[in-house]
């Protein structure tokens, strides 16, 4: 009983515990709504996700800032002192806007669209649900599944491009935020600004507000909330496909050496044991591979959402401001490999090492023994 419980839990990506990380995604993007609320009760200035700051200097959105300067060629020393702000930002955290402060986070849990790992988790939740009827049904007997058949059957990649290109040329986000710049540069106005689901959103807040508080209904109140249910709900592949603000954090993220997924082989099944456990892979919504050199997904196209070290069975995966001394880690990604590696101890602690593994099967890892108990 207590196996099958350990068996569910990991395989449902809960752990040993605590609030799921895309709990924690949601209620930052929900705090940062309430921020821009709480901005418009009280007048503090503080702006809102797609243009924080206070007084006259504001984090402006990176692309917005981009062509609005293209649109009114000019340069204002304001805004180039927010676009530099915003560039530090990305070049510190990656593209964590986009699974920590981005609206889509919080429209697609309002209705209630799933990530490819979230449908998974459901799918082997039903599974492990038939394997326990079956094992009641055959009077114990478990028929064998099979074996994971490489890593494209655990790997949520887009399919837009393939892994290499994946922020390269072959990536239709690229070519949507070029023709972003060019239209922006044609007609002199932002014209993705009009769709952009940050700016929608607040758009929509902000028109609702002035409707409560002074009456001044205006057809934005429909048009804007059916472009996102568009977005969210028919383009549901939005964020991997077509967001053109993705792409230009993913270009400057590249630049980004902090806080980026680290591996320790040590403790690693995969790298350890030879197991090939991949339920990182398998969580990560880019598609990127830890253990893979090329072709895998670029590491600047992480957006810091937590999933792989969540996953990670034997706590192989952390999220260090830089790795620290003492670490043995391994990122390789396309275009972008390298390694570090000191003579100390593992990150992982002593006794994650005890951990017995005598399946893996599918997207389950039962764990037999005590060590995980």
């Amino acid at each position: 009983m207590g196996m099958a419980k350990q068996g569910r839990s990991e395989s449902s990506g809960k752990g040993a515990g605590g609030m799921l990380p895309r709990t924690k995604r949601r209620l930052c993007a929900l705090c940062l709504v309430a921020l821009a609320c709480v901005g418009l009760a009280f007048h503090t200035g503080t702006g809102t996700s797609s243009m924080l700051g206070i007084s006259s200097v504001a984090a402006i959105c990176p692309l917005g800032a981009v062509e609005a300067a293209i649109a009114s060629r000019t340069i204002v020393p304001a805004g180039v002192i927010g676009l530099i702000i915003a560039v530090a930002v990305v070049l510190l955290v990656g593209r964590a806007f986009c699974s920590w402060g981005c609206p889509m986070v919080l429209l697609r849990a309002l209705f209630g669209l799933k990530t490819p790992h979230e449908r998974r988790e459901r799918a082997a939740a039903k599974a492990q649900a038939g394997k326990a009827a079956g094992v009641s049904a055959n009077g114990g007997a478990v028929a064998e599944e099979p074996a994971r058949k490489g890593l494209a059957r655990r790997r949520s990649v887009p399919d837009d491009a393939p892994d290499a290109e994946r922020g390269g040329a072959g990536d239709s986000r690229m070519w949507v935020l070029g023709g972003a710049v060019l239209t922006t540069a044609a007609f002199g106005f932002p014209v993705f600004c009009l769709v952009c689901p940050v700016g929608l959103t607040f758009a929509t807040i902000i028109c609702l507000w002035r409707a409560i508080q002074f009456g001044e209904a205006s057809l934005s109140l429909v048009v804007f909330p059916a472009i996102l249910i568009i977005e969210a709900v028919v383009l549901r592949r939005w964020c991997h496909t077509l967001c053109p603000l993705g792409a230009l954090m993913g270009l400057i993220a590249r630049g980004n050496r902090t806080f980026r997924a680290t591996l320790n082989e040590d403790a690693c099944l995969q790298g350890s044991k030879g197991i090939a456990c991949g339920k990182c892979a398998e969580a990560c919504p880019e598609g990127i591979d830890l253990h893979a050199g090329a072709p895998t997904t670029r590491l600047s196209e992480c957006v810091k959402c937590g999933e792989c070290k969540h996953v990670c069975p034997v706590q192989a995966i952390t999220f260090p401001f830089f790795p620290k001394s003492g670490e043995r880690s391994v990122v390789a990604v396309a275009g972008e490999s390298y390694a570090s590696e000191t003579e100390a101890a593992p990150v992982v602690q002593a006794d994650a090492g005890k951990c017995t593994v005598a399946e893996v099967a599918g997207s389950n890892i039962e764990s037999k023994g005590e060590a995980h108990e």
